[in-house]
C-alpha cells in the first residue's frame, strides 16, 4: 500500500516502449523487490540507490531520466514520513 504510487509510476515507465529495454528490466526487478517482506526503509534505500545508478547513465533518454528523478522523489517522501 505504501508504495502504490511508486509502483504505478514505475510500471508506466516500464510499459513505455520508448524506455530502453535494460531500464524496463531493472524497473521490473525494483517493483518485485518493493513487494518483498523486507523492512520498508531498507527497500527505499536500495531502490533509491538503483534509481540513482540508472539515472546517471549517459545513454538514458532525458524524459526517462526525468521520470526516474520523479520516482526517486516519491520514495524520498516515503522515507521521510
Amino acid at each position: 500500500m505504501k508504495f502504490t504510487k511508486v509502483e504505478i509510476s514505475m510500471r508506466m515507465l516500464q510499459e513505455d516502449t520508448s524506455t530502453p529495454r535494460s531500464v524496463r528490466e531493472k524497473l521490473g526487478n525494483m517493483i518485485n523487490y518493493l513487494r518483498t517482506a523486507e523492512d520498508d526503509s531498507t527497500k527505499v534505500s536500495n531502490v533509491l540507490g538503483q534509481l540513482e545508478e540508472l539515472s546517471s547513465d549517459v545513454n538514458i533518454p532525458p524524459f526517462v531520466r526525468t521520470q526516474l528523478f520523479s520516482i526517486s522523489s516519491m520514495l524520498e517522501q516515503i522515507e521521510n514520513n
